[in-house]
């Protein structure tokens, strides 16, 4: 209240140097102003009035005594137009609507007034980038006069980097917090010691194929339904910053994609490093880091399905159910569970990230030749015998392993961008239809 106890010179020379502190220095002023002389109302660039939450003016103060009149609410001459405002839509409990004539007349121009004004109009035309300064019932005619002006204040630069210091403050707590690190960390020593320092052998080829299948499956789920909540959860939030023009979309989505990422993919680098090792999956470092990085592309790939079902479906209740089968359903056509699917469904397993993580990373791991046991595991090509060697050829042939890693990798790609890419465009499309409501 920076004019508190000043008189109306003193106070309007004090808001000057504000405004000017605002529009050339950049900052952002706040301030409460108590009944405002006239020389302080005519002094704002914009003037938004509301009464019962709902706006009932928007454009500039001078106009709004043009708009009032329009609406049969003249300002006397010589009154204080904001007087005048706030006698028109502030109420006092003490008037009785139904006894007093007076308090009757004053709570009737409040509704008058509140249904005068086109919101939706006003709303359509800030999107569009549009400033119009007063009535959207006025024309020039009545001296009314549009200014054109930029939507957003801020380039999309400048839009990009503050949401993404702020999605990366919201992931760190969200994501990497010390309970989903434990959660990581455990997760990879039980993993780790269940499939513990197997050995190269034939015996152990299905073992060493099941943990991928486990890994990729746990990371996938839990990456999809993690990124499943991510909209539903902040659709108020998005849908009113940007009916206010606070940001591009675009500028929005890709601060989320980024932001997340980092703490997003940490989890899974823990859990392999502990439970790779541990497992003895393969003893080549080249292959340990290709596998976290198929790890880490799953992921990715998992997170945009998410994404996806998260922006088309908005509502959360509706948006899991989805989740839940699209997700189950893309499980069991990835290659581990069923090796043969009726062929009218069998497509469907080309849709699925597991499918291509899992088929990449065997590719790694079987990398050299495998010496049989006499296990039988591999009884179509060691025979039942102890001696000789299954080729990587064959063992990836034996596990149903399908296309080059390099294949494998690129769907995986894909599978990461173009589900973003919808769901960006479900975000867009929803947005008219969401500020209505």
């Amino acid at each position: 209240e920076p004019t508190s106890g000043l008189d109306s010179t003193s106070a309007v020379a004090l808001l000057k140097m504000l405004k000017g502190l605002a529009k050339e220095q950049g900052k952002t002023v706040i301030t409460s102003i108590h009944q405002p002389s006239s020389a302080v109302f005519r002094s704002f660039d914009s003037l938004l009035m509301l009464a019962d939450g709902c706006v009932v003016y928007f454009g500039n103060p001078v106009d709004s005594l043009q708009y009032l009149k329009q609406q049969n609410y003249e300002c006397p001459g010589g009154y204080n137009a904001a007087d005048h405002w706030m006698d028109l839509l502030v109420t006092d409990s003490a008037i009785d609507e139904d006894t007093t004539s007076h308090g009757s007349e004053l709570f009737e121009a409040k509704r008058k007034l509140i249904e005068a004004w086109d919101g939706e109009v006003v709303a359509d035309e800030i999107e569009n980038g549009v400033h119009v300064k007063a009535s959207p019932s006025t024309d020039v005619e009545d001296g009314t006069t549009e200014i054109q002006e930029k939507k957003y204040n801020a380039s999309w630069m400048t839009q990009f980097y503050v949401l993404t210091h702020r999605s990366l403050k919201n992931s760190r707590s969200a994501v990497f917090t010390s309970m989903n690190i434990i959660k990581a960390v455990g997760v990879g020593a039980v993993t780790g010691l269940i499939w513990f320092q197997m050995q190269n052998t034939e015996r152990t080829v299905l073992d060493r194929s099941a943990y991928f299948f486990f890994t990729m499956s746990y990371w996938v789920f839990d990456a999809m339904f993690l990124a499943l909540m991510t909209f539903p959860q902040e659709r108020a939030i998005i849908f009113k910053e940007r009916a206010s023009g606070a940001y591009h979309l675009s500028a929005y989505f890709m601060a989320k994609t980024i932001s997340e990422a980092p703490t997003r993919l940490s989890l899974p680098i823990f859990y392999m490093i502990i439970s790779y090792w541990l497992a003895n999956i393969n003893n080549r470092f080249v292959v340990f880091l290709g596998t976290t990085f198929c790890t880490m592309l799953s992921v990715m790939a998992g997170e945009s399905l998410g994404l996806l079902v998260g922006a088309s479906v908005m509502d959360f209740d509706k948006a899991m159910t989805v989740m839940v089968v699209v997700s189950l359903a893309l499980l069991l056509v990835g290659g581990f569970f069923v090796e043969n699917m009726p062929s009218f469904i069998k497509w469907v397993k080309y849709l699925s990230p597991f499918k291509y993580s899992f088929d990449a990373s065997q590719q790694m791991v079987f990398d050299r030749d495998v010496p049989c046991d006499g296990s039988g595991v591999l009884e179509l090509i060691c025979g039942g015998n102890s001696e000789g060697f299954a080729t990587s050829e064959q063992v990836n042939e034996f596990l149903g392993v399908q296309g080059s890693i390099g294949f494998n990798i690129g769907i995986l790609i894909l599978m990461f961008i173009l589900p973003r890419y919808g769901a960006y465009w479900f975000l867009n499309r929803k947005k008219g239809g969401e500020r209505g409501t």
